[in-house]
């Protein structure tokens, strides 16, 4: 076993490559250009070295000494945050006032906030992966007027995405979902894969007595706890018998799935600890803080799925192969014209970007990464906001501002915002999340188990292949033997320990400040070896590279009724995002729920708030 992935083929010509594609000149150019094009970065990304240090002073009580900072530039609008909410913002801002002069400022070494960009290259081959917000989710049902609008304005024909989207990749190479049990939780490693359902579908019910027998007959369960869980994904038992449909809900919703599963299926911890990081990718928690009314389609639930009225899912098939960074980029497309060639949905995904036209004093929209803002405040002719830039402190002036940022920062940096507020706005605890991309020489372990997904309850990381998406030249990777990209997911929690969501998700996050690229990567190694080792995969001739999404903040909090009253929790939302003079706030976190619709509307709102 070597020490490490040196990623040498990477750092030495592939970075170059990938920027050359970009439009970024390195031909002659040392490690100090390399970051002029962030997507092609990897190691330890997301929240990466050098994004959150200022950010954490503040919140330690350290301010920055604002006394010498000169007052530099005046704008019409400045946002703090280029995420989509923030990017929105601007957009929105300039549709209501087109002669409008914007600054954008972030953190992060590259726009999109959670909306992030992977690229690698293999042999020549380029590979994209999404590093943060996944897919147009549900857009017949969860988006409205405001976000499909701007999806409209944009350029994104959701129907595009029925043939960009090969649905037929996973029938034709017989690829299902699977679970990995891990020998220190299960007794041993195996990997199971189910025989039924579609690549799309966590129902385990196969419609099949017989067949769900064989396949629950592989786990490495006693008999006893295989019976059970038989029991549960098939019988139509009612445990809630007698109960009116009132009664039912108020029961599922005040229990969380896991207590539930205890109490009235006297489930063991054998199929608890099978269940346990179920809920993860969607909650970013386990069963034990989640209630069980929020679980429709898992096991135990069938008698109770009138009562929770479960709605069809539509197909997740609205993704970009770069996940909503598109969205980002044709955001950005937009607000500074010439950054990138092309105007269509299609041309985005390969549109090279010209990252020094970010920040130039011709362009009405100006986008200035590595900067961290400090200290927003309502002033005489409207507000003044400072950042840190690279140690150096620096004040603009605008009209107005929207605060696109976290929550939890607001109160820090806003010195305004009262007591009641500040305390609504630290409701908001995100949950702590992990995305990684590996870049592999070919998928033919995953061909050879059949497999297309893989969760891995007793481990780190579930691991899957991309989603086979092409658009305009892009190509997802069809053929086994040709290069790929797995994409992992990991949230970090403290399960089983009587904590709440919120106390899970600071545990989480902390625990996530603390890990290098070097931790990351031995338990992938460790994992993938296991999972994908008995079909011929090879850490060290199959892996290429690696980059590591870290977002300690990541989802937005979303209530649920086992922790957040909802009258209570409606009203903390009001009172959080209550505008601040002439700032407005705008965020996923001002909807409460971490989506890319969310964080539009929101920041439609805030400017609305702003212009009238």
């Amino acid at each position: 076993m070597t020490t490490g992935i040196t990623r040498r083929d990477f750092m030495n010509g592939i970075a170059i490559a990938v920027a050359g594609a970009a439009g970024v000149d390195l031909s002659r150019a040392g490690d100090a250009a390399r970051p002029l094009y962030p997507p092609g970065r990897d190691g330890l990304r997301g929240s990466h070295v050098g994004s959150f240090e200022a950010a954490h002073r503040m919140r330690d009580g350290i301010p920055f000494d604002l006394s010498q900072a000169a007052l530099t530039e005046h704008y019409d609008l400045v946002v703090v945050g280029a995420g989509i909410s923030g990017l929105a913002a601007a957009y929105f801002y300039r549709q209501r006032r087109p002669k409008a002069r914007v600054l954008v400022v972030d953190t992060n070494d590259d726009f999109g906030g959670h909306a992030k960009r992977n690229e690698f290259v293999i042999d020549g081959r380029m590979l994209i992966g999404y590093g943060g917000t996944q897919s147009i989710d549900g857009p017949a049902r969860n988006w409205d007027g405001v976000a499909k609008n701007l999806l409209k304005d944009l350029g994104i024909d959701l129907t595009r995405f029925k043939t960009a989207f090969d649905n037929d990749f996973y029938t034709r190479w017989s690829l299902r979902q699977s679970v990995f049990f891990k020998k220190e939780v299960f007794g041993v490693d195996r990997l199971v894969r189910r025989p039924f359902g579609t690549w799309q579908e966590f129902n385990e019910d196969p419609h099949d007595s017989a067949v769900l027998r064989a396949y629950l007959d592989q786990f490495p369960f006693t008999q006893k706890a295989r019976d059970r869980l038989h029991e549960m994904i098939w019988s139509d038992r009612d445990v809630l018998a007698g109960k009116s449909r009132q009664q039912r809900l108020d029961i599922l919703e005040h229990i969380s799935y896991r207590d539930f599963l205890k109490q009235y299926w006297d489930a063991d911890e054998e199929i608890l600890n099978y269940l346990q990081t179920r809920t993860h990718e969607l909650w970013a928690v386990g069963i034990d803080a989640i209630p069980a009314s929020v679980t429709p389609t898992m096991p135990g639930l069938k008698a109770q799925r009138a009562t929770l009225a479960a709605e069809p899912e539509e197909p997740y098939i609205y993704h970009f192969p770069d996940g909503n960074a598109s969205i980002a980029r044709m955001l950005v497309r937009r607000l500074i014209p010439g950054i990138a060639p092309g105007n269509t949905m299609e041309d985005i995904i390969l549109a090279r970007f010209d990252y020094a036209q970010l920040d130039r004093a011709e362009h009405p929209v100006r986008i200035r990464l590595n900067s961290t803002a400090v200290d927003v405040r309502n002033a005489a002719h409207g507000v003044e906001v400072a950042y840190v830039n690279d140690g150096k402190v620096t004040r603009v002036a605008a009209a107005d501002c929207v605060l696109a940022c976290y929550h939890a920062m607001i109160p820090y940096i806003a010195p305004e915002v009262g007591a009641e507020q500040r305390a609504a706005l630290h409701e908001n605890v995100r949950a702590p999340l992990v995305y990684v991309n590996v870049a592999v020489r070919n998928w033919q372990p995953w061909r050879k188990l059949g497999v297309a997904y893989i969760d891995n309850p007793g481990g780190t990381f579930s691991a899957s292949l991309d989603y086979p998406v092409s658009l305009d030249g892009y190509r997802f990777t069809s053929d086994p033997s040709k290069p790929a990209c797995l994409h992992l997911v990991h949230c970090p929690t403290a399960a089983n320990q009587g904590l709440s969501a919120r106390q899970q998700y600071r545990a989480g996050r902390a625990r996530l400040y603390a890990m290098s690229f070097a931790d990351f990567e031995r338990e992938i190694r460790d994992e993938l070896g296991r999972m994908l080792g008995p079909a011929g995969f090879d850490f060290d001739r199959d892996v290429t590279a690696i980059t590591v999404n870290r977002w300690p903040h990541g989802y937005a909090y979303t209530p649920t009724p086992l922790y957040d009253e909802p009258v209570h929790q409606e009203q903390i939302a009001n009172l959080a995002r209550r505008r601040l003079g002439r700032i407005a706030i705008a965020n996923s976190d001002s909807g409460w729920d971490a989506y890319s619709q969310v964080a539009i509307d929101q920041a439609h709102r805030a400017v609305g708030e702003l212009t009238g």
